[in-house]
């Protein structure tokens, strides 16, 4: 096989990034002798970057293929089989060309190493490519004596998944979006307080009566989050912060948890579409953020169903539905939000 110089030295690998980095101390136990039941692989026989270059020669050419798998065996046969020598034109481009060189495996069992790390590789970043990693495993695992020397990359492929789905989801899902927030939010008010505010600038007074009027169900969710926002600012705010939320939440017990007709609030589209031009004057947007973490927020704040919030994110301008949704947040916020209020007007078909 004609392998290409991916890395040069060791010291290129402890550059790898992402999955490849679990692979190094996987590979190395092999050459430690501390897989059970497989050979020591020997620096002499395949060395460690070797082995790399090989794996990384084999995923290139594999990308390059609409249907990898049907390449699959022709890479196997070209690492373990033993041609002749070059034809003379092939030895000359050789021996000018030092990103490649030629290499096959000189045990059997080195072509199952290189084609596990192959396999590895493959199902983190290509799951969804069943039939190649099937045959990836189909020929690395060609006899029952290679099976340990493959196994140790699917154990390990298991073990890794099986830590992210134990893993507790034990962080404050707002925490995604806050610090992006907080540190926009302290620059606005700090160029509030040198000069006029910048158009479309939030005000506290504004999110208060914005939660007061609109989300006084869901104070407490919306006012943490507003204070852990502002925690870094004046202490004033914080205070007017603390005080709304308890008011609120007092006016909420004293009617008893009822929960308000909902022709009174917003819809989910409506919320949305708030949050949406809310979040973009404080510059963050889908382009900038994830929005998973949208979802996260605006399912703790409103409490609306998380696959719901997910459809009403991809609100399409153009839609009916969506100009009366803007129509009615435009609306809502003019009093307060004009400037919000304005870029919403010029997003929809209003004359």
């Amino acid at each position: 096989m004609r392998i290409r110089n991916f890395y040069k030295s060791r010291s290129d690998l402890d550059k790898m990034q992402g999955v490849r980095k679990f692979l190094v101390p996987i590979v190395t136990r092999f050459y430690d002798g501390e897989v059970e039941g497989a050979q020591k692989i020997k620096e002499t026989s395949l060395p460690i970057l070797t082995l790399f270059n090989c794996m990384e020669t084999v995923l290139a050419g594999l990308n390059e293929k609409e249907y990898p798998e049907l390449l699959v065996g022709e890479m196997w046969d070209s690492l373990r089989l033993k041609n002749q020598k070059p034809a003379a034109e092939n030895r000359f481009i050789k021996f000018f060309d030092f990103n490649y060189y030629e290499y096959r495996v000189n045990r059997w069992y080195e072509a199952t190493v290189i084609f596990g790390a192959v396999y590895y590789v493959m199902a983190f970043e290509h799951p969804d490519l069943r039939c190649c990693l099937s045959a990836i495993k189909n020929k690395a695992v060609y006899n029952p004596e290679a099976i340990p020397y493959f196994n140790i990359f699917e154990k390990e492929l298991a073990r890794r998944d099986k830590a992210v789905q134990d893993d507790p989801d034990d962080y404050d899902p707002r925490q995604d979006v806050i610090l992006e927030l907080k540190m926009r939010t302290e620059r606005a008010m700090n160029d509030f307080s040198n000069q006029k505010p910048p158009e479309g600038y939030v005000s506290i007074d504004a999110i208060l009566y914005a939660t007061e009027n609109y989300f006084s169900r869901d104070a407490e969710p919306v006012l943490n989050t507003l204070e852990y926002v502002v925690s870094q600012t004046n202490g004033s705010d914080l205070d007017r912060i603390r005080s709304k939320r308890n008011a609120l939440m007092r006016s909420n017990a004293a009617r008893g948890g009822k929960t308000p007709d909902k022709e009174s609030g917003m819809t989910t589209s409506q919320q949305v579409i708030f949050f949406y031009y809310l979040f973009d004057s404080l510059g963050l947007n889908f382009g900038n953020s994830d929005k998973a973490a949208w979802i996260r927020l605006l399912r703790n704040v409103t409490g609306r169903n998380p696959d719901n919030i997910k459809q009403r994110l991809n609100f399409r301008f153009d839609e009916d539905q969506t100009q009366k949704d803007l129509r009615f947040v435009a609306g809502c916020l003019k009093e307060l939000f004009p400037s919000i209020s304005s870029k919403i007007e010029r997003d929809s078909r209003i004359q």
